[in-house]
């Protein structure tokens, strides 16, 4: 039986736990909103402010990237009283290399045994990648590979101009940065070559290399929604998809590839996994070795030839509209789902059950355990200063979350 018929039976009520908001809870967000014509409708919760209240009549819970050690308590919960649940990750969080803060998080020995606990014991662990599917068999078999997307309804097609500048640029996290050594040694003989290039860099800069009139740099953005407008925005003549060949990011998805192309910016890509199942070189864009000859020639060939660009460009947008929208993969992502909807169905809906002092005990101690992961591991990056800086945020954002509560 189609996934389409199957929900049209009733409303399937989808929990999302997140610990934060970030680029990837924001699109799991847009397809499961895609999936409402399929009866799904999605609540998010923190995963800090989760209850028990939040679990009504055949909720079926989506925990996302989660692995905060308060996540323990819920898992061995809902182990104990048969509750399926899902669990959505898109990184290779064992694998991650270097001492950014994200690295030393999930390195941390705390964070290791709640992620651990949360695919070991998930009724199906959804992600995007194949090789990442492959690693995670040894903690749990039920795993499904469901299709990437792209929501183009975040497109507004603003005017295209650049002022006469033909910008190149580069958007994503923080954490990129290590990606973009293997594109610096281009930026000064384009510059030179080119007077009418000029770089951009939002979220994350090369390191050594200065701003200035012709390259620029952009904080980064949380808003996912205003992320994309900005790279319409940009008119970018080139984007850059950097990537260094490591284990944890063979794991990754194409997603520079799906955003340039809905955005019709056309992209050199890394010679790598998550880009060489996807770009045919040449035609829906350009895949490189990470070589500095070889970015240099992949630039000059997109500098000196617009129609290639134009080309590119067309090719890639046609292929991320066919392929990637939320609306031709939404069925896809509603079939695990509706799966644990017929199983609560089918079998009644197990209550959790904890004493309240127990409960509130534990959640005591793993939310001391969480915010002790998160500071250290601040401290050990950025030292003293760093731990104050973030506890600074911290109590601003409850002070304005506060506010905005009694304002309303």
């Amino acid at each position: 039986m189609k996934v389409s018929k199957i929900l049209k039976r009733a409303r399937i009520d989808i929990l999302m736990v997140i610990e934060g908001e970030i680029a990837t809870t924001q699109l799991i967000e847009q397809v499961l909103a895609a999936g409402a014509k399929f009866g799904i409708h999605v609540r998010k919760k923190l995963l800090s402010e989760l209850t028990l209240k939040d679990f009504g009549k055949r909720t079926v819970p989506l925990f996302v990237r989660c692995g905060d050690p308060s996540l323990e308590l819920w898992i061995k919960s809902m182990r104990r009283a048969g509750y399926p649940y899902l669990y959505y990750i898109d990184d290779n969080f064992w694998k991650i290399e270097g001492d950014s803060l994200i690295a030393r998080y999930y390195q941390h020995p705390l964070v290791r045994r709640s992620l651990e606990l949360a695919v070991s014991n998930a009724h199906c662990i959804l992600t995007n990648s194949e090789v990442l599917s492959e690693f995670l068999l040894q903690f749990n078999d039920r795993i499904k590979t469901l299709p990437a997307f792209f929501d183009f309804s975040l497109m507004e097609n603003p005017p295209r101009n650049s002022n006469g500048e033909v910008r190149i640029g580069f958007a994503g996290s923080p954490s990129r940065a290590p990606d973009l050594e293997i594109i610096k040694p281009l930026i000064a003989p384009v510059l030179a070559n080119y007077p009418e290039v000029v770089f951009e860099f939002a979220g994350a800069m090369p390191e050594g290399i200065s701003t200035g009139e012709r390259v620029r740099f952009f904080p980064h953005m949380s808003d996912y929604a205003k992320f994309i407008r900005f790279k319409e925005e940009r008119n970018w003549a080139i984007g850059l998809a950097p990537l260094v060949d490591t284990e944890s990011n063979r794991c990754k998805t194409n997603n520079k590839y799906r955003e340039y192309s809905a955005c019709k910016i056309p992209g050199i890509y890394s010679s790598v996994l998550p880009y060489q199942t996807s770009v045919v070189s040449g035609i829906n864009g350009l895949l490189v070795d990470n070589s500095a000859g070889a970015w240099i020639s992949a630039v000059d060939s997109l500098l000196t030839d617009e129609g290639l660009r134009n080309s590119i460009a067309t090719h890639a947008h046609a292929d991320v509209l066919h392929r990637h929208s939320v609306e031709r993969v939404a069925e896809s992502w509603a079939k695990p789902i509706s799966e644990v909807d017929t199983l609560l169905r089918r079998n009644g809906t197990p209550r959790l059950r904890q004493p309240l002092i127990i409960q509130c005990l534990k959640q005591r101690l793993l939310h001391i355990e969480s915010l002790w992961v998160r500071l250290s591991t601040v401290y050990q990056a950025d030292g003293v200063w760093g731990v104050l800086s973030k506890l600074s945020d911290r109590i601003c954002r409850d002070m304005a979350e506060l506010f905005a509560r009694s304002h309303k």
